[in-house]
């Protein structure tokens, strides 16, 4: 890994990659169409991060090719408007990221005021693999450092 190497998320829709040695910005660029909430380095690839934010979507960024990225996951339409948080065209929000420590395919996230969390494999993208349900509202999770099987999240 590239210890030198931090990426940050912004709401001007940018996400700035830093040089922590140096204290510089080596690239910023524009990675969602609103607000970007949270990226996250995969644990075994100092080139490979992803972001997600107000637009609903994840989105996977490749350091050698940032010209480009991929969409891998996108919140569904929410036709009930039972949550606050959707935006215009009616998808929720997702706040968090985090790739699994041991499967560097897996990735997990949560749309803001939602209970459920959603396990996601990059090599299928848009549909998650699982999504665990809370009684309330989802706020928090982290992968288990040393077990690709295990992840813990809090609700309200």
């Amino acid at each position: 890994m590239d210890t030198s190497l931090v990426v940050t998320s912004s709401i001007d829709t940018t996400c700035t990659i830093w040089n922590i040695e140096t204290g510089q910005a080596t690239t910023q660029l524009i990675a969602h169409d609103r607000d970007v909430y949270d990226v996250a380095f995969t644990h075994h690839s100092p080139d490979m991060f992803a972001s997600v934010g107000a637009d609903g979507t994840i989105r996977l960024f490749d350091l050698r090719a940032l010209e480009n990225s991929t969409i891998i996951y996108e919140s569904p339409p929410i036709h009930k408007q039972k949550f606050a948080s959707a935006i215009s065209n009616g998808c929720q929000p997702l706040l968090r990221i985090e790739f699994n420590h041991c499967n560097p395919n897996l990735l997990a996230t949560f749309p803001m005021d939602s209970d459920s969390l959603k396990i996601l494999d990059i090599r299928y993208p848009s549909m998650p693999v699982i999504e665990l349900e809370h009684k309330s509202i989802v706020n928090c999770f982290n992968w288990a450092p040393n077990n690709p099987d295990k992840i813990v999240s809090g609700g309200k």
